[in-house]
């Protein structure tokens, strides 16, 4: 049980939220390629050919890998190789996002905008996974699988209540404020809470839904600093944002100015290939 459910169980506080609403699953194939990760016992073959059943998740990884996105030393050549140079616990994260993508429901109501969504959830992921390298490498994985999935559970919201929820969300990209406020006045629950519970409904990581649970909470010492510093990342570029994140930054880490202003330039061409490679 995730250390965030405290006095009600997951699946309760989920219909809380939900209703009657259903879940969209992953996909057969990634639960049973997660479950292959996380054996001690499996090898790169096994783990191989089990995704090699699934085409279109197999095509996915291999380019994701292989993006500047995600930056390998040396291409990746084939699955097992991939398992090899990454290890289990990267390429896990990499199925679980191209997974959460492929669960969103198709029928989001059109004010959600899914392409600015998944572009501006890309740029979270490489922003927050370009931070960890210089100032945490050990927590860049779990950087960029939750700077992606921070707010994945906002189609989720959007299609299950559909309009209700259109004033909430409108208002949010008015500029009122911050998304999360708005939800908890209107609901007494935000998109951070439902994430993880979904994260839990789906066997993700521990680590993943704390980060998300946790991504407003400014002294958290359950999710990693990147992943707080790209919470409120713009839709559009905003040089007051890039201004404030690096003065965030440099106020508690040791790293030059020149180094976080190199990984900003180059994020954002990184984040569109992401999006081009996992649509």
């Amino acid at each position: 049980m995730f250390s965030f459910f405290k006095r009600k169980g997951p699946q309760d506080r989920l219909h809380e939220i939900l209703g009657d609403y259903e879940l969209p699953k992953f996909r057969k194939t990634v639960f049973e390629v997660l479950r292959r990760l996380r054996e001690p016992a499996s090898t790169s073959k096994d783990i191989a050919e089990v995704m090699s059943m699934d085409p279109y998740l197999t095509s996915r990884v291999m380019r994701t890998v292989n993006s500047t996105a995600y930056a390998p030393r040396t291409p990746i050549k084939d699955l097992e190789h991939a398992i090899t140079m990454l290890g289990e616990s990267e390429l896990e994260r990499i199925v679980m996002m191209l997974g959460a993508k492929m669960a969103v429901p198709k029928d989001v109501p059109s004010y959600v905008d899914m392409g600015a969504f998944w572009q501006r959830a890309s740029l979270r992921a490489v922003i927050a996974r370009g931070l960890a390298d210089l100032v945490a490498p050990a927590k860049a994985g779990l950087c960029f699988s939750a700077g992606f999935l921070q707010d994945f559970s906002v189609p989720l919201i959007a299609a299950s209540k559909g309009r209700e929820y259109a004033e909430v969300y409108e208002a949010s990209a008015g500029g009122d404020k911050p998304l999360h406020e708005l939800e908890q006045e209107q609901f007494g629950w935000d998109h951070a809470e439902l994430g993880a519970l979904v994260c839990n409904e789906w066997e993700l990581p521990e680590d993943i839904a704390d980060a998300i649970s946790t991504q407003n909470e400014p002294e958290s010492e359950l999710r990693p600093d990147p992943v707080f510093y790209v919470r409120d990342l713009p839709d559009e570029d905003d040089e007051a944002w890039r201004e404030r994140f690096k003065e965030q930054v440099l106020a508690q880490h040791d790293v030059s100015e020149e180094a976080l202003d190199k990984m900003l330039d180059e994020a954002d061409g990184k984040a569109r290939e992401l999006v081009r490679l996992i649509s």
